[in-house]
């Protein structure tokens, strides 16, 4: 009987072992989950950065093309208007003393109609 006492405590003895083992194992596994969920969120944190960084690098870049389009348009609008007064008056300069002449007879009390005038 002793044998088998001593065959069944290495047994135990054994499977003790293994299961301390196994606790060991668990532990460890456990330990290397989180450190992948730690690494894998710093690298998405990384990443989000990284995304963000380019989106607002995006984002300037579209402004500051939006700005120059503004400007040059802008411009293009600003001599149109410069054009546009220097003709009013040219025509303004060229048609003054034609002005001048109808309202002297006006006030003169003349007749202005088209066969009469100059």
């Amino acid at each position: 009987m002793e044998l088998k006492t001593s065959s069944v405590d290495r047994i135990i003895e054994a499977l003790s072992f293994l299961e301390n083992d196994m606790d060991k194992l668990d532990h460890r596994v456990n330990e290397m989950k989180k450190h992948i969920m730690t690494y894998s969120n710093e690298e998405i944190e990384k990443l989000r950065q990284i995304i963000i960084g380019l989106a607002n690098e995006q984002a300037n870049k579209l402004v500051q093309d939006a700005r120059t389009n503004a400007e040059e348009e802008a411009a293009a609008i600003a001599k149109e208007a410069e054009n546009s007064i220097l003709k009013i008056k040219n025509n303004i300069d060229s048609s003054f003393d034609k002005a001048v002449d109808r309202i002297i007879i006006m006030v003169l009390g003349e007749d202005i109609s088209p066969k009469n005038q100059k």
